[in-house]
């Protein structure tokens, strides 16, 4: 006779027909009470109560009640097993290293190219500076008195020489006018016809003259002696060159003297002559040559006139212009030429107010600094010191308040001291870049958007956008201050870089990149002018320039970022929406070989994943990523199908056969081989990391239930730790929430018709609350918040998918009796039939 004062007892009913997750047995929780009328047990033995987790040791019960740690203490430790002492000494070098590129220990350099000078700059320190346009003037003036360089082919002069003594000699053996014929008289008339005139003058007598002519050359030895004479003129003119006019003017080199230097011979060999030995011009100098060499009987005006009209339309310029030998001689007396100084004492104004500072204002004020630098630099080491020292400290001090609040708020951040690392790197990378095209810069527009935006965007697709906007704006006070910006750069910086992180949340296209980056660029177009007319400066072309040179620069970002995109994927293992895209298709190998082996597997991870999506969305998590983890998450059931009742059909169970102990192993080696197949076939760390922790350290409970029910003696034996997957447990919210959209899916679907609203509610949230009793979230990041809405998104996603169809005429109820159809649709269907 029972009890009936004695509690109620719980009793493991487990359900043997489905072993494909932990809680596919159901774990129904069933109270047997012996004064009420029950069924008796069909096993020999009673119902015993099953404890669902292993009872503490002394030293964990004690622990309980042990004093919270102190506020040192805890810090303490989080330094000794959260690598805290590691990442602040890597803060730490990562300051130090951005102060020696900001050259922190002495003061920036404040003014840029069209900044307007709203009080005059008065001189502090004496300097000296190079006055360009002195030496200017003086490079001038090398220029305009540089003698140019000919070289002289006499060749032309010699063949001159040649034709006209051919011709007086065709003239001597003529002796008479009428012994000319017609060419050799066309060719005397060309001795009688003046320069610049076409005709022989009136008074002139061809034969007449003909007749003087060769008089003069009655004597044989008159004959030899012209000969030699007019050897001696064109030998003269051999030695210096004939130059018809020069091709520069005076401003370009002296145009009263040259270089001349025989063909065949070097510059160096060059003899300065003045231009007008040289220059035909009007052939004066030719008169005075013949007058000079003739013999005296010829140096009458007549004869020398005749000699000189033939000779002058005949003389061509025998000097060239050896322009690279030129040009070199004038190189090498610019580089000669010395800086020209100008120097500045205190107190002399620099730069007048209200002026805008252009390109020689700005040298100015530049040379000043750099002259103040280094008396600093001489004269107090010590304060450059202090002043590097203290903005490490600053810098170190902004990186640790960042990361304390990233820390308390964002999951999604470096969690390794590698990643960490990484991080740090990029931000001494952009820092230095930032640098750099700070110091080149031409114009006011901040140069600096290309690298900050380049890592705002890297970091916001690795990790969130949020971490790259507080970083960002870390980076862009050391940035701005530290290389002597204003509150404006400031402002357009931080604006563009928050403007371009916080449209990253998703990224599931590559032009996204490209819209994200124009639509920050429209950012700073417009900031960039409001800021500009506010400090002052005026509504012209330079400020709209300055506007247009920042918004290129974003785009120019966005277009680096798409190129760059794909190696930062693949050489850190970002996942991307659009790679998550391109996993999730069916067409995937795996999923294609899920299909085929194990295709009820396969329909249960398309639910799951859809399920899990839904519910990860609705608390701000990785829906996307969330759901093709799931397509995944089961493919190790692919080795063995045949063991995963699903898969089974209406054969027989193989665990009717098998040990409890050995069914384990088999289905506990799913995770395992779904893990070496995701490496494989290189599948990214993050859906590797979900296949592994779907299940956590969760029980199979089925077969623990199984195990402790088969005998008594043996229930006092087992061991838990046997019957629980491997882990570890899921590490991320999307893990966490694929673990629960796993297990409720399958123990729902276990129930078949019987599922109703009420039940899957009431057995949805039984499966989540054994998963946090049994800490199974503890290392997830969920809050009970989240966890409970992730609850209401499985319950309803569950409930959608088993919906109900009504029954159309003519199908069979469950009885196998086919339902009537009603009278009006028979009359029809008659009525159609005839």
């Amino acid at each position: 006779m029972t009890n009936s004062s004695q509690p109620p007892q719980l009793t493991l009913t487990p359900s043997p027909n489905d072993t494909n997750s932990e809680v596919a047995v159901n774990d129904t929780v069933v109270i047997t009470n012996p004064t009420q009328n029950t069924p008796a047990p069909t096993t020999q033995h009673p119902p015993q109560t099953v404890p669902i987790t292993q009872r503490k040791t002394r030293s964990e019960r004690v622990a309980l009640h042990m004093a919270p740690q102190g506020y040192f203490a805890k810090i303490l430790s989080n330094f000794r097993h959260e690598h805290y002492g590691l990442v602040l000494l890597m803060m730490i070098l990562c300051s130090f290293v951005i102060s020696a590129i900001l050259n922190a220990w002495d003061p920036p350099f404040t003014y840029r190219l069209h900044d307007i000078v709203h009080r005059a700059i008065v001189c502090n320190t004496k300097f000296k500076i190079i006055s360009a346009s002195a030496k200017e003037y003086e490079m001038e003036k090398v220029r305009k008195n540089t003698i140019h360089i000919f070289v002289n082919d006499t060749d032309p002069l010699d063949q001159l020489r040649e034709s006209l003594w051919s011709t007086i000699s065709a003239f001597i053996t003529a002796h008479r006018y009428d012994k000319l014929n017609d060419k050799e008289r066309e060719i005397w008339n060309q001795f009688l016809i003046p320069r610049g005139q076409k005709n022989i003058p009136p008074d002139v007598n061809p034969q007449e003259a003909f007749d003087k002519f060769i008089s003069h050359f009655n004597d044989e030895q008159m004959v030899d002696l012209l000969n030699d004479q007019l050897r001696k003129v064109f030998s003269s003119y051999g030695i210096h060159g004939l130059i018809m006019s020069l091709d520069f003017d005076s401003e370009e080199g002296d145009v009263e003297k040259i270089l001349v230097y025989p063909k065949g011979k070097t510059p160096k060999d060059s003899v300065e002559f003045k231009l007008r030995e040289v220059q035909i011009s009007d052939g004066s100098s030719l008169r005075e040559m013949l007058r000079k060499y003739l013999p005296k009987d010829m140096q009458n005006d007549t004869f020398v006139g005749q000699i000189f009209n033939w000779i002058y339309p005949r003389l061509r310029s025998t000097l060239t212009e050896d322009k690279n030998a030129t040009a070199l001689a004038t190189k090498e007396k610019l580089n000669a030429v010395s800086d020209v100084y100008v120097d500045y004492a205190p107190g002399r104004i620099l730069v007048d107010s209200g002026k805008i500072l252009d390109i020689v204002a700005l040298r100015l004020l530049r040379a000043e600094y750099e002259e103040a630098m280094k008396n600093r630099a001489k004269n107090n080491n010590v304060r450059r010191i202090v002043r590097f020292g203290s903005l490490v400290v600053t810098n170190t001090i902004l990186f640790v308040v960042s990361w304390g609040f990233l820390r308390r708020r964002e999951r999604r951040r470096p969690q390794t001291p590698q990643s960490f690392l990484f991080l740090m790197t990029m931000i001494v990378i952009t820092v230095a870049a930032s640098r750099l095209l700070h110091g080149g810069t031409l114009t006011n527009a901040e140069w600096e958007l290309l690298p900050i935006l380049i890592f705002v965007m890297t970091i916001s697709i690795m990790y969130s956008w949020e971490l790259a906007v507080v970083f960002s704006f870390v980076m862009v006070i050391v940035i701005s201050f530290g290389g002597g910006g204003s509150i404006g750069t400031l402002i357009v910086l931080f604006s563009t870089a928050v403007a371009t992180a916080i449209q990253l949340g998703r990224l599931r296209s590559r032009k996204k990149l490209l819209l994200v980056s124009f639509n920050a660029g429209l950012v700073a177009f417009v900031l960039t002018i409001a800021v500009g007319l506010f400090s002052g400066r005026e509504l012209a072309v330079v400020l709209f320039f300055d506007a247009l040179t920042n918004w290129g620069w974003s785009f120019i970002a966005g277009v680096l970022m798409t190129g760059l995109l794909p190696f930062i994927e693949g050489y850190f293992g970002i996942l991307t929406d659009m790679s998550l895209l391109e996993l999730g298709s069916v067409s995937h190998p795996l999923l294609q070989s899920l299909n085929r082996l194990a295709p009820a597997t396969y329909g249960h991870s398309m639910q799951v994943g859809t399920i899990a999506e839904t519910a990860a969305d609705a608390i701000g998590a990785r829906g996307l990523l969330t759901r093709v983890g799931a397509y995944f998450h089961d493919i190790g059931k692919i080795m063995k199908p045949e063991y995963y009742t699903e898969n089974q059909g209406e054969k027989e169970n193989i665990h009717d056969k098998l040990e409890p102990q050995v069914s384990t192993i088999v289905v506990i080696a799913h995770v395992k081989d779904g893990v070496d197949l995701a490496r494989q076939h290189r599948l990214p760390k993050p859906l590797i990391d979900l296949i592994e922790q779907h299940h956590g350290t969760s029980v199979v409970s089925f077969f623990f239930g199984r195990a402790k029910n088969k005998d008594d003696q043996q229930t006092q034996q087992l061991d838990e730790s046997t019957f629980r997957y491997p882990g570890p447990k899921p590490q991320t919210k999307e893990a966490a929430i694929l673990m629960i959209a796993d297990a409720c899916e399958s123990a729902c679907r276990s129930m078949g018709t019987t599922a109703t609203p009420g039940k899957v509610e009431n057995k949805v949230h039984v499966i989540i609350k054994q998963k946090l009793d049994d800490g199974q979230f503890d290392d997830s990041g969920l809050t009970l918040r989240e966890l409970k809405t992730v609850e209401n998104s499985v319950i309803k996603s569950i409930i959608a998918a088993n919906h109900g169809r009504i029954r159309y005429p003519g199908q069979v109820d469950e009885e196998n009796h086919k339902i009537p159809t009603p009278p009006e649709i028979i009359t029809h269907n008659m009525q159609r039939s005839m």
